[in-house]
């Protein structure tokens, strides 16, 4: 496949994953261009055997995890930098969202891989580096968290 071929495939999944381990849109831009312009650097090195999502997304996940110990931020981005809910829309979901963006990072990326991304538990285990196992505790103990902060606070 070529270069351009992989970005009309994959390019909409990617930028979605950008998006939403990043929270603002110009963050998510620039991540998503240094995505790629790490996958056509590594491309030569793909095996076309795996599956190519897993492969690029892993990239993506350790470029905002190299992006986040460079800046010394932690586990999210100040909610005032989220985007708000439209006038008369559902803000149970901005509730879900600004929850899910204070988990720590390593529930936060296993929930928005598997969950929202839509990637199975192998494939995420696959871009995490963990085991299925793996994936299901921190997913496990996402959902607790979740909970914890949607629910007991009120």
């Amino acid at each position: 496949m070529t270069p351009s071929a992989l970005a009309d495939a994959y390019g909409p999944a990617l930028y979605g994953l950008c998006v939403h381990l990043c929270g603002r849109k110009a963050d998510a831009d620039d991540l998503y261009q240094e995505t790629w312009v790490r996958i056509l650097e590594k491309l030569p090195r793909y095996r076309p055997e795996k599956p190519f999502l897993p492969w690029a997304a892993k990239i993506c996940v350790n470029l905002y995890r190299d992006g986040l110990r460079r800046a010394r931020l932690r586990a999210f981005f100040p909610l005032e930098s989220r985007p708000h809910a439209e006038p008369g829309g559902f803000t149970g979901e901005m509730e879900i969202a600004d929850a899910v963006a204070r988990l720590p990072e390593k529930y936060r990326i296993a929930v928005v891989l598997r969950c929202i991304e839509g990637l199975s538990e192998a494939e995420t285990a696959q871009v995490l580096g963990i085991t299925p196992g793996g994936v299901k505790s921190r997913l496990s103990r996402a959902r607790k968290l979740l909970k914890e902060a949607l629910y007991d606070g009120k």
